[in-house]
């Protein structure tokens, strides 16, 4: 077979004539395309920007007009690295060849949708707003919107306010203007709970505010402009002609609107759309795997595929175990991952327990010190465990987002205020409430579980506290009776843990407060979604796991131990995923990065795939998660480690149908020296023999041993 080059390699520093002979031919083909609209299935790691940097040099090459070509990006840091890449590549043409290109427009989804907003504003068919992307200014544009539709329909607007459901709101407001359906049929195909039955006219209560006040939020970039010409389609008689080529990168990660988009620009142009439906994930806001399955063609016509099978990120191994995951879905397309003849060998390992992984973690670090190593969890509640153990180990970490740090989880934050206020609160002691740390301490007793009450008033009830018993006794009364009776109940409790502090250990202590607070029942009722509550539930089971491993039974010691263990960790936090030391962060946010060494915990029935309660997974949603999998170890480049929490006694579905001890047995036979005469009359026993023949006749020219399925 022929030479696989990795073009995933930076370009030499020297000018140096690059070649199509020097591209796999699955790439050239790609790159010199002809006739017809083309949809290219790119596999992880297939060298497709390094394709489509080159598909562009080819066109300017062959007499299209710069101005006459687009590429479209998913975000901005995708198109500053294909914009980096291009310009790269057409200044190594000048410095060898002496020809100087003009080079077309790299934009991103939003940025061609803001242009259009200014064209339509120009033209008069859209009323101008200014663009608010301040989050302060979103939020308190959403309370007002929420709070303006509690008052008209007598409701208490707290419970719609809480962090958690606020955001659960924002979410659905970006679902529904992924696409083009009125807000109460979005509402319909989700799957909403009780408390979110205020959502769609909440939503049309902050569109009337947005156009009130003249304002718009980033998601209106694309909507807004893409209502009007659902509702205007003559509008495109003037915006169309001016393309012949459109390039999409990440086409698996489109939703409606952004569909819309490109068939209003495209007009007569051909349309290249570059993705792989086997990493499609966010369909939270409103990517479909049928929008590259189905839809281009159904939108475009004729159209021509091209398939880009061959990795240069991972070896045979997790090519192998990632095919036989992916395998078990039915909406892609019969497609395989083939890493490329001279890939370096990716390393699989399959165990239990946080311990145990960050075994493996140290063992791999102390001979690769300068590798860069990432941990992916399903769901943050997923990484307490991790968490708490690289910090009794007191070992650093980043993670890719600051408020999942653990203990800035509101219920990890709760559950450890009322511990040390019920130390501090014992018989003989009185609570310094001046300091910031009591004060932080209080105000989580005022909010976690929920007592509904409104910032100013958790606020009013602080600064009591803080002057004088009186003062607090004051800022009760003069809370409505509802509220005065529930705060009053908090405070008793209080007084009772107090009188148990020193008695309980830390895990019956855990248990008491949530006990007595109702808080499992409480998160239950007033979470927005089923899968926060959830979240959150696991959270607080894993905090009273670590309390039953402690060492310790004394509860003092053992809250003293993890505030040394989070002011350590605070210290060492940045948010900077690309850091030298170990990053953790959850498989939605390492889509598109790649990690020499990647472990994947929480592979646990229930966690992942995820379900809720004991409700089971449609087809499609089964599906979704695979394909969330297959991204998570996907991201690896020599070491893949995979782990169930340690009290797990249901394995992830996923574990079994990746085989990795078939993978890892098949790699070492397609690497190992031409089988004898003697070896291919051995029949070797796997759970895929089909596929892994496939993949045999794919990569090699040799015959392949003789493959029988376990009975």
């Amino acid at each position: 077979m022929p030479e696989q080059h990795s073009l995933e390699q930076p370009l030499p520093e020297q000018p140096e004539r690059l070649t199509l002979a020097q591209f796999t031919l699955e790439q050239q083909a790609v790159i010199t395309h002809q006739q017809s609209h083309a949809r290219v299935r790119a596999v992880a790691g297939s060298g497709k920007t390094t394709t489509l940097v080159e598909r562009v040099i080819y066109l300017l090459r062959q007499g299209t007009p710069a101005q006459r070509l687009l590429v479209v990006m998913y975000n901005k840091a995708a198109r500053e690295d294909f914009v980096s890449k291009l310009q790269h590549r057409a200044s190594q043409i000048q410095a060898t060849e002496g020809l100087q290109l003009a080079l077309p427009d790299v934009r991103t989804f939003h940025s061609l949708g803001h242009r259009l907003t200014q064209t339509f504003c120009r033209w008069g068919a859209l009323e101008p707003r200014k663009l608010q992307q301040e989050e302060w200014m979103v939020d308190r544009l959403t309370r007002q919107a929420l709070t303006l539709l509690a008052a008209e329909q007598g409701q208490e607007v707290q419970a719609w306010l809480e962090e958690d459901a606020l955001d659960a709101f924002k979410d659905f407001c970006t679902l529904v203007k992924s696409g083009l359906s009125d807000a109460d049929l979005v509402f319909e195909a989700v799957d909403a709970t009780a408390t979110q039955s205020h959502f769609p006219q909440a939503f049309e209560q902050l569109e009337a505010l947005l156009k009130e006040q003249r304002l718009m939020f980033f998601d209106d970039l694309l909507w807004r402009p893409l209502k009007l010409l659902a509702k205007q389609p003559e509008l495109l008689t003037r915006l169309q002609g001016f393309l012949d080529y459109l390039i999409v990168d990440e086409y698996q990660d489109i939703n409606e609107v952004q569909q819309a988009l490109i068939k209003a620009l495209a007009g007569d142009a051909q349309v290249m759309v570059v993705g792989d439906l086997d990493q499609c994930i966010y369909e939270w806001r409103g990517a479909r795997p049928e929008y590259m399955l189905r839809r281009f063609q159904q939108d475009f016509k004729q159209v021509q595929d091209y398939p880009l099978t061959h990795t240069f990120r991972f070896g045979h191994s997790l090519a192998l175990a990632a095919n036989q995951v992916i395998r078990h879905n039915t909406e892609r397309p019969e497609q395989i991952t083939l890493a490329v003849e001279k890939a370096s060998p990716t390393y699989l390992s399959q165990g239990q327990g946080s311990a145990w992984l960050l075994k493996q973690l140290a063992t791999w670090q102390a001979a690769h010190p300068q590798k860069k190593a990432a941990i992916l969890v399903r769901s943050w509640s997923q990484s307490l465990d991790v968490q708490l153990e690289l910090l009794k180990n007191h070992q650093p970490f980043q993670l890719a987002r600051q408020a999942h740090f653990i203990f800035n989880r509101p219920q990890i934050r709760g559950l450890l205020a009322y511990a040390r206020l019920a130390i501090h609160s014992q018989a003989g002691i009185k609570i310094n409430y001046q300091h910031p740390d009591a004060q932080q301490d209080f105000y989580q007793l005022l909010s976690f579980p929920t007592l509904y009450l409104t910032e100013p008033e958790r606020q009013g009830l602080l600064q009591g506290r803080i002057l004088s018993e009186p003062a607090l006794i004051a800022a009760i009364d003069n809370l409505p009776k509802g509220k005065r009776h529930r705060v009053n109940q908090r405070l008793e409790l209080l007084e009772n843990l107090a009188k148990h502090a020193k008695k309980l250990k830390p895990a019956d202590f855990i248990q008491l407060t949530l006990r007595e607070t109702d808080a499992l029942e409480k998160i239950r009722k007033a979470s927005p979604s089923k899968e926060s509550g959830n979240e959150a539930l696991r959270l607080i089971e894993g905090l009273k796991r670590y309390a039953e491993k402690s060492t310790t039974s004394d509860l003092g010691e053992w809250v003293n131990a993890l505030e040394l263990a989070r002011q350590e960790g605070a210290a060492s936090q940045t948010t900077d995923a690309t850091a030298e030391q170990l990053v953790i962060l959850t498989v939605h946010s390492a889509k598109g990065l790649e990690w020499d060494w990647v472990g994947v915990y929480g592979l646990n029935e229930g966690d992942f795939p995820y379900t809720s309660g004991f409700s089971r997974l449609s087809p499609a949603e089964e599906e979704a998660e695979r394909r969330l999998f297959y991204v998570a170890i996907t991201r690896a480049k020599h070491w893949l480690v995979l782990a169930q929490s340690e009290n797990s006694n249901h394995p992830s579905r996923f574990l079994e149908e990746a085989a990795l001890a078939d993978a890892s047995k098949f790699a070492e036979l397609i690497h190992q020296p031409p089988l004898q005469p003697k070896q291919t009359k051995v029949s070797i026993k796997v759970h895929n023999p089909k596929l892994l023949t496939q993949y045999w006749q794919a990569v090699s020219p040799l015959p392949p041993p003789k493959l029988v399925a376990y009975d």
